[in-house]
């Protein structure tokens, strides 16, 4: 009987083992698998950190971009903007001088074809615009810019140098042919000038 009881406790025994050797095994696939699971988990999340990581670097450089280009358009309109400032000023002042030098140039001329200084002579800063492209003239023909056009003189008739005409001043050619200049009514005649049948 005792022969017996040894070999119910060595069945036992070796069941028991062999039971416990499953449950070991399937503890230890559950923990592997709980640890693979955790490690899955924790790399999911680190995957999602650094893609979120990565989208907040790519907006922030993007909306740097955006700054700076924006920053630059600015930069080069003001840039425009301040260099057609410059160039409109330096126009006007280039304006300004040729029509002084302009209203010069005719005071001259009219004193030494009629001999007389007291008469005025003025000009207007339109006529000064179109008076660059005129250069210097000889007393006796006077190209008409605009700023013959705009010369107001009392006593004096506007003489067509291309036509030998002289118009009297209220007629529509007074002042307005390309190729004349201003005389008295008698200089006009000395000079051989006859007055225009159409005023």
């Amino acid at each position: 009987m005792k022969n017996k009881l040894l070999l119910i406790f060595a069945i036992v025994g070796v069941m028991v083992s062999l039971g416990m050797g499953q449950a070991m095994a399937q503890a230890a696939s559950s923990s592997s698998t709980d640890t693979t699971t955790s490690t899955t988990k924790k790399a999911a999340k680190k995957t999602k950190d650094t893609t979120e990581k990565a989208a907040e670097a790519t907006a922030d450089t993007t909306k740097k971009t955006a700054s700076k280009t924006k920053e630059g358009a600015k930069k080069a309109t003001d840039a425009t903007v301040d260099t057609s400032k410059k160039a409109a000023s330096v126009t006007a002042d280039t304006t300004k001088k040729v029509a002084d030098a302009t209203a010069d140039t005719t005071k001259k001329t009219a004193k030494k074809v009629t001999g007389d200084s007291s008469k005025p002579t003025t000009t207007s800063s339109k006529a000064a615009t179109s008076a660059t492209s005129s250069t210097s003239t000889p007393a006796t023909t006077t190209t008409t810019t605009n700023a013959a056009k705009t010369t107001t003189t009392t006593g004096m008739v506007w003489v067509n140098t291309d036509s030998g005409v002289y118009h009297e001043a209220g007629s529509r050619w007074y002042g307005k042919t390309k190729q004349g200049k201003y005389m008295t009514e008698a200089d006009a005649q000395k000079a051989g000038y006859r007055p225009s049948e159409k005023n």
